[in-house]
This record gives structure tokens, C-alpha cells and sequence, in this order.
């Protein structure tokens, strides 16, 4: 049996000023409510962020401290992308199912006020946006969904005025990330077609009239954020949906094929991946650490910078940017020494028993936080055989009870997916 998370609190005391001489420091930022999902520097001094607790936070010293523009605790804001230093977007999810307004807005101020795009998109696309990609100053593209098997992008040619609908459903179930490199040429990233939902790269060159795969995994899993070092050489990560070693990807002939790297050895969630230079680069996604290489991701060793990271993004060869609990920055002449200690509290927990099941299954679901809750059952394959929740919920206890006489016996994995994380439990059904 596997479990990933555990409803205690885990308390993780850090020595940060070790960090600080290899080139890491802690950013001075509000106490996030949840994990800051993402983060973009219009250039070394101008950046923004966003995190699950709706919060947007701008930054004008080079990242060294963080100020809230806006928050709406409504919406868990997934993905931001500027334009220039005044006009941007930022993607989010409703965390109650009735909501459809703000899960995709504009600035033309800093962020100094926002207009709410919803009403603009197809009414498919008002579920949410998860990836945002700006390849020149009239094209954005966005993506979703992220529970829902009903894939999708929105597109505007017009600077954020008018967006058209394009249906992915064909392609994939959901879609997390994406990189353009010009108006019509691009990736997105995610989970491919049912009953495998298996992890998944496309490529479009005609504006996403059409895509192909350029990386279709075994296994039953996400393909998370994608990161583009050079003309030839990318990066992408692999969130897994079972227990099976932490794994990146790498493309050396610009996407078009990829290599797996094994990141550890055991399962270890993987979200956030991104390098500074084709030798030194660093991932991780889990609440007790991360990893860094410096050898082009080959072999890898655990830090304590930025746990549950899910955004790296680089600035320049010498200054990058991670987010996750915190946001940190990585700079080649690192400064400022000091020592903080602090607390990483789990969102979820899942317990399944008895194990193995004979009849009869209980469930029981913790939540710490108000997040999207989607609670699904997969055979030994990966093939999804039954969805016991997919719901908005708020914080609090649930139990749920899977009748599991109509399954044949065997190995199965009960696997809960949030705003925040996915974990899997193993289970064994008898009759």
C-alpha cells in the first residue's frame, strides 16, 4: 500500500543560509494560504505570481519582497502571463461548482484592476484555465480542463478582446501547460485519451487547427509543465497517477522526440521542472523536498528549496524563480545569508479499508483546505473502472462506501486528485 500524504502536521526545519551560498533565498512574500501555482518576470525586476488561496502578487525589487494586488478567495488562480509590465492574464478555477465568473482575467494597469474575461468564452471553457502561453502581443492561448475529460483551448488573435473555442477532446482528456514559440507553433501538456489516461506532449504549427503527439507515456499520468531552454533542448514533468519512480523528460531536437530521466527511485510527486542552462536544473512537486542536477538531469540530489514546486521559470543565464509554498529565487552570486524555520502542512489525506476488500470499501477523505475533489478508481492497468466523487468541496471530513462486488478481484489504486496534489492508495479486492 502506498499512501503519499498523511494527516499530521509535518514540520520541516530549514538552514536556509546553506541554500543561500549555493545560490537559493527565500523571497520576502505574503503567508500563502496555499501553493503559489505560478509565477512570470516580465524582466528582472517586474514579476507576478499566483496561488490556490486567489491570490495575485506583484513584485518591482527583483523578487526580493511580494505585495498583494488582488485576492479572490473564490478562485484558485493556476496561471499568470504578462504582455509587458502593465497588461497580463491570469487562469484560475472556481472552487464552487456554480461559479463561472474571473477563471480568466485581464490587466492593462499592473494589476491594478482587473476585468473578468468569462463571459467572453465559450461557455465549455468557463469550467477554468490552467495553462496560458502569449506568444506576441495579439495571440494568447489558454487551456483547460483539469477534472473534466472535455479538453479545450481558448485562443485570442486580438489581444485579449474577442477568443475563439477550440475542442481538444479528440486529442486528450485534460491540459495543464503551454509553450508557443510563435503565433501558430506550439506545445500543451496533460493527460491523453480514456481508458488509459496516460501522460501526453502536443505540437501544433497551424495555430492548434490541428496537433500531433510528440509523447505518449505507458503509464497512467500528467504530463505537467513543460519548459523551453533553448531552441533544442526542453523539459518536461511527469506527475504519476501510481507508484512508480519520479520521472522528467528531456527533447534535445526541439520537442520533437523525448528522453525519461528517473529523478528517484520511488514515487515522489513531480511537477515544477526548469533549468538555467543545459547542466543545472531542478524539480520536485512533494512536500519534503526537491531536486536539483548538474548534469543535464541524468542523476539528481534532494534540497530543501521550494517544496512542492510547481513553476520553475528563468529569467535570464544567471537569475531564475521557483514557486510553490513560498516563492524562491536562484541567482548565479547568490546573496544574503540567514536562517528561518517553519511549518508544511498537508491539504489532503485519504484512508482506505479494510485492505484488502471483500464487499465493501470505506473511504475516508480529510480536507484542510477548500479544493476540487476528484476520488477515482483504476485497475492494475491504469484504466479508470469507476468515479466515486468529482465535486467542489469545502474544507472538512467526508466518507464514502464503494461496493466492490460488481469488480473482479484483484490490484486496484484509489486515487484522490486536488487543486493541489494526487495521491494513491493500493488496494486489494477479494471476493
Amino acid at each position: 500500500m502506498k499512501t503519499k500524504l498523511f494527516l499530521t502536521f509535518v514540520f520541516v526545519f530549514i538552514s536556509l543560509n546553506i541554500l543561500a551560498q549555493s545560490g537559493w533565498t527565500l523571497c520576502n512574500a505574503p503567508a500563502f494560504g496555499n501553493r503559489v501555482d505560478d509565477i512570470f518576470m516580465v524582466d528582472t525586476q517586474i514579476g507576478y505570481a499566483v496561488s490556490g488561496d486567489g491570490r495575485i502578487v506583484k513584485t518591482t525589487d527583483g523578487g526580493n519582497n511580494w505585495i498583494t494586488l488582488n485576492q479572490d478567495t473564490n478562485i484558485y488562480c493556476r496561471s499568470v502571463e504578462f504582455i509587458n509590465t502593465q497588461k497580463g492574464f491570469v487562469g484560475g478555477f472556481p472552487l464552487w461548482d456554480t461559479l463561472t465568473s474571473n477563471v480568466l482575467r485581464m490587466t492593462t494597469d499592473g494589476g491594478m484592476s482587473w476585468t473578468d474575461l468569462s463571459p467572453l468564452l465559450d461557455s465549455s471553457a468557463r469550467k477554468g484555465i490552467c495553462g496560458l502561453a502569449i506568444p506576441d502581443s495579439n495571440t494568447i492561448y489558454g487551456c483547460g480542463n483539469w477534472y473534466e475529460d472535455s479538453a479545450y483551448i481558448v485562443k485570442s488573435i486580438d489581444g485579449g478582446n474577442t477568443w475563439s473555442f477550440i475542442d481538444m477532446h479528440t486529442y486528450a482528456a485534460h491540459l495543464i501547460d503551454m509553450y508557443f514559440l510563435n503565433k501558430d507553433t506550439g506545445f500543451a501538456t496533460g493527460t491523453g485519451l480514456p481508458p488509459i489516461y496516460t501522460a501526453v506532449i502536443l505540437y501544433t504549427t497551424n495555430g492548434g487547427q490541428s496537433w500531433t503527439y510528440k509523447y505518449q507515456d505507458s503509464l497512467i499520468g500528467y504530463c505537467w509543465k513543460i519548459q523551453h531552454l533553448t531552441d533544442q533542448i526542453y523539459f518536461a514533468s511527469i506527475e504519476d497517477g501510481s507508484a512508480v519512480p519520479a520521472r522528467i523528460l528531456k527533447s534535445t531536437d526541439g520537442g520533437m522526440s523525448w528522453s525519461v530521466h528517473i529523478v528517484y527511485p520511488a514515487y515522489q510527486n513531480i511537477e515544477g521542472v526548469g533549468f538555467i542552462d543545459s547542466l543545472n536544473g531542478w524539480t520536485g512537486g512533494g512536500f519534503y523536498h526537491s531536486f536539483e542536477t548538474h548534469d543535464g538531469g541524468f542523476t539528481w540530489d534532494t534540497i530543501q528549496a521550494c517544496l512542492e514546486m510547481n513553476r520553475v521559470f528563468k529569467v535570464n543565464d544567471t537569475l531564475l524563480f521557483a514557486s510553490g509554498f513560498e516563492i524562491w529565487k536562484y541567482s548565479r552570486s547568490p546573496t544574503g545569508i540567514y536562517s528561518v524555520t517553519r511549518e508544511v502542512i498537508p491539504h489532503a489525506s485519504i484512508n482506505c479499508y479494510p485492505n484488502p476488500a471483500n464487499k465493501n470499501l470505506s473511504i475516508d477523505l480529510t480536507l484542510l483546505k477548500s479544493t476540487r475533489t476528484m476520488i477515482v478508481l483504476l485497475d492494475e492497468t491504469g484504466k479508470r473502472v469507476n468515479i466515486i466523487d468529482n465535486t467542489n468541496k469545502p474544507k472538512g471530513v467526508y466518507k464514502y462506501q464503494l461496493d466492490t462486488s460488481k469488480f473482479s478481484p484483484g490490484i486496484y489504486h484509489v486515487v484522490l486528485k486536488t487543486h493541489e496534489d494526487d495521491q494513491a492508495v493500493q488496494v486489494v479486492i477479494t471476493h
